[in-house]
């Protein structure tokens, strides 16, 4: 037998070392709820409380003087359950750190209780994490209820996951009809499997369209959409945001029918400058202004033309008949 051997031979000195290097702290109780051993770790944690030996759990652990009722449990009941709390530490009043607590009936050969065993866990780190997760869940939901678009969640079958305050007010439905809905309960512009296939195909890089919903008292309303897909615990939810562009679409409506009127007004403006005041017995012509111009002063107003001046053969005859008789002899003969 080798030396290291005698020493798992020797009970006391092994249960001594597991007990003092355990990196949890243990200590043991008697029936009346005394300390009467603890580890070094405690010893160390509890440096202020020192001696810790002789002292009631309660007023080192929890910091009070009354016995604890789970404690007083375990001692008058042979069969009790172990019990947990999780304490502040160092009080209630100023807690900078938390402690897990563990007691554990202590039964002698015949077993009848003895005592217990306690098990002193620092799970500050833990709760810290907890509180810091719970925060951000609570901040999250807060900027989801806040947000001026609907939200809601969708499972894979198309029905309500999760909903906010606004998504129900949109709809006209309270925030417990709107979780029991699907979505084809609502969407009017596609049917029944085309959202489904929607569903089934939608992943993290998400999509955005436009569609028309439906409310409680069967009004419609246009809606912007954009959806992304994840998967939580297991199981594909996708996450949409709904935004009403029925004023925007009525607004884009009555632009476009302003621009066909200034269209038409314009086309109508060009038909009417086409249309010349002629005189029909002086031919002058009148302009914008109301004035009536000669023909070719107002030619070289408005159509950036030069005009040269000539006479026609009609004209030549009627006011020069002796030089028309020469320039057309051949016409003038006949």
């Amino acid at each position: 037998m080798t030396p290291f051997n005698h020493y798992f031979q020797d009970k006391p000195f092994l249960l001594e070392n597991l007990f003092n290097t355990t990196q949890d702290g243990l200590l043991v109780l008697d029936r009346n709820l005394f300390i009467v051993q603890v580890n070094h770790w405690m010893e160390k944690k509890f440096a202020s409380d020192m001696p810790l030996i002789g002292k009631k759990c309660h007023s080192v652990l929890c910091k009070h003087e009354d016995d604890c009722s789970e404690c007083q449990n375990i001692m008058s009941l042979e069969a009790a359950k172990p019990f947990r709390r999780v304490v502040h530490f160092p009080s209630d009043c100023s807690p900078t750190e938390w402690l897990e607590l563990n007691m554990f009936r202590l039964a002698d050969s015949e077993g009848k209780t003895i005592g217990a065993i306690g098990h002193v866990k620092d799970v500050t780190a833990h709760k810290r994490m907890e509180k810091l997760l719970t925060d951000e869940v609570t901040w999250r939901r807060i900027l989801v209820e806040q947000s001026r678009d609907g939200i809601v969640v969708l499972d894979q079958d198309g029905k309500v996951y999760e909903a906010n305050r606004r998504f129900a007010v949109m709809l006209g439905y309270t925030a417990e009809e709107v979780r029991q809905l699907y979505v084809w309960d609502w969407d009017t512009r596609w049917t029944k499997e085309v959202l489904l296939e929607k569903l089934r195909t939608v992943d993290h890089s998400g999509d955005h369209f436009e569609t028309r919903h439906r409310r409680k008292d069967d009004s419609l309303y246009e809606v912007e959409i954009s959806t992304n897909g994840a998967v939580y615990h297991g199981e594909k939810l996708v996450f949409c945001v709904c935004r009403d562009i029925s004023e925007r679409k009525r607004a884009e409506q009555e632009r476009e029918k302003l621009i066909t009127e200034l269209r038409d007004a314009s086309n109508e403006i060009k038909a009417l400058r086409s249309i010349l005041p002629l005189c029909s017995f002086c031919k002058k012509i009148r302009n914008d202004k109301g004035y009536w111009e000669q023909v070719d002063v107002y030619i070289e107003k408005h159509l950036q033309t030069d005009v040269s001046h000539g006479i026609c053969p009609e004209c030549m005859e009627k006011n020069f008949p002796e030089e028309y008789k020469l320039i057309f002899p051949e016409i003038a003969d006949e």
